[in-house]
């Protein structure tokens, strides 16, 4: 009777510890709108990729957050037999999260890190096949808000400027600009 007892208590205990330590974690999911804009013109390409999120929070104030994503929208173009598609592979982040809150259901943030996004390049003809990946990797630097709402959610807009490439193809440099929109919806421990 005693040893179930301990059990009992050991179990609960264990599952304060549990919930105390997950606190401070959250966890998430944001639709990107990833744009492609090269410099000196007013075109631009626009993909569409998910991506999942994990999250600590120090404090109020200081997060940190891992994201890692995939495209679900390519753009694409066939004429013929001859089809070609272009689109986010992958996509990583690692940011550091500030929070500022403007009430106790609203937020703006900032956030800066890592980025590193795979870009996938695909053409096909009757005869051929060809496919290559660039990678853009570098400084990525965003602004977003945030709503919380049913006690453990939260849904957010956010805009971050991902990193430069410059592109050589002969005697042509090409520099090419990238950014994601997103939307987003967190869920906090």
């Amino acid at each position: 009777m005693l040893f179930k007892k301990m059990v009992l208590v050991g179990a609960l205990v264990g599952s304060f510890a549990v919930q105390a330590e997950m606190q401070n974690f959250y966890f998430g999911g944001q639709y990107n709108k990833t744009t492609l804009k090269a410099s000196g013109g007013d075109s631009s390409v626009d993909f569409g990729s998910l991506t999942a999120l994990a999250g600590y929070s120090f404090n109020d104030y200081f997060a940190v957050e891992a994201r890692v994503g995939t495209g679900v929208k390519d753009e694409s173009d066939r004429d013929g037999d001859y089809s070609e598609k272009f689109g986010v592979d992958l996509q990583t982040m690692l940011l550091a999260r500030a929070n500022y809150s403007l009430s106790d259901a609203f937020s703006v943030f900032a956030v800066a890190g890592y980025s590193k996004t795979d870009f996938g390049y695909k053409a096909t003809g009757s005869t051929f096949s060809f496919s290559e990946t660039d990678t853009v990797n570098g400084i990525a630097l965003g602004l977003g808000a945030e709503v919380k709402f049913a006690n453990n959610f939260a849904v957010n807009l956010e805009y971050i400027q991902l990193p430069d490439e410059t592109f050589s193809e002969g005697p042509y440099e090409i520099k090419i600009k990238s950014s994601n929109l997103s939307v987003g919806l967190n869920y906090y421990f």
